[in-house]
C-alpha cells in the first residue's frame, strides 16, 4: 500500500464513508451496492451545519471529475468521501452528452425534456445507429489523497421513446445490450445494479475494503 498505509488505516479504523453526491438517486443505487460492507454510509443529508456546496467539475473524463468530488468533500467535512461520476455517450452524438451529461441542455432543464430532446437527434441521425453507453466512474478520498479508482461501463440503444418509470436520469432511454430490451428505467434496483456502469464500477469497491487493513465485518473479496 506503500504512501497510502497511513490513509487506509484511517479509512478502515473510521467505518464510515461520506457518498459526496447531491443525487439521491445515485445515493440510492450506492447504499444498495455498498450495504454488504458494514460501514455507516452518510450522505449530504446527514451532514450538521450547511451542506458543502458542490464542486466544478473540470476534469477531462469522469475519472478525473470522481476524484475532484472525492477531494472536495473530504476536504470539506473531514470524512472519507466517495465521489462518482458518470454519463451517457451517444455515437450518433459523437459521444455527447458525455462528461457533460448533467449539465447538457442546462442543468435545471427536466430529463423528460432532455430524454425527448434526445429522441429526436438520434432519430434525425438514424444513418449513425442509436449506439450509446453508460460509463461511470468511483474516486475515495482519504485525508487529502485518492486511495482508490474504478470505472464501470454498460453498452446499449437509444429507445425510440422513452418507457419506465424507476430510476433516474437518461435511465427511460437507454435499452442495454446484456438484457431483453427493456430500459433501464423498467428494471428494479437490484436487477439494474447487477449489469449498470454504477453497478459495475462499485463492485471493486467490496474488494478494495477486503484489502484494508485490519476487519471489516460483512466484507469479502
Amino acid at each position: 500500500m506503500g504512501d497510502a498505509a497511513p490513509a487506509l488505516v484511517v479509512l478502515a479504523a473510521g467505518r464510515r464513508l461520506l457518498l459526496g453526491t447531491g443525487n439521491f438517486g445515485k445515493v440510492r443505487e450506492m447504499r444498495a451496492a455498498l450495504k454488504p460492507l458494514g460501514l455507516e454510509l452518510l450522505d449530504l443529508r446527514q451532514l450538521h451545519g450547511a451542506r458543502p456546496r458542490e464542486p466544478e467539475e473540470t476534469g477531462a473524463g469522469f475519472l478525473a471529475n470522481a476524484g475532484i468530488k472525492a477531494l472536495h468533500y473530504e476536504r470539506a467535512t473531514g470524512i472519507p468521501s466517495l465521489g462518482e461520476d458518470s454519463g451517457l455517450e451517444v455515437d450518433a452524438l459523437d459521444g455527447s452528452p458525455g462528461v457533460r451529461s448533467a449539465r447538457w441542455l442546462g442543468k435545471d432543464t427536466p430529463y423528460e425534456e432532455k430524454n425527448h430532446h434526445l429522441i429526436d437527434l438520434v432519430n434525425a441521425g438514424e444513418a449513425r445507429g442509436r449506439g450509446a453507453r453508460y460509463r461511470s466512474a468511483v474516486a475515495i478520498a482519504v485525508e487529502g489523497r485518492i486511495v482508490f479508482r474504478s470505472t464501470g461501463t454498460v453498452e446499449g440503444r437509444i429507445a425510440r421513446a422513452p418507457r419506465g418509470t424507476g430510476g433516474f436520469g437518461y435511465d427511460p432511454v437507454f435499452v442495454p445490450l446484456d438484457l431483453d430490451g427493456r430500459t433501464m428505467a423498467e428494471l428494479g434496483l437490484a436487477e439494474k445494479q447487477a449489469i449498470s456502469h454504477r453497478g459495475r464500477a462499485l463492485d471493486p469497491v467490496r474488494r478494495f475494503f477486503a484489502g484494508l487493513p485490519g476487519e471489516l465485518d460483512g466484507v469479502s473479496g
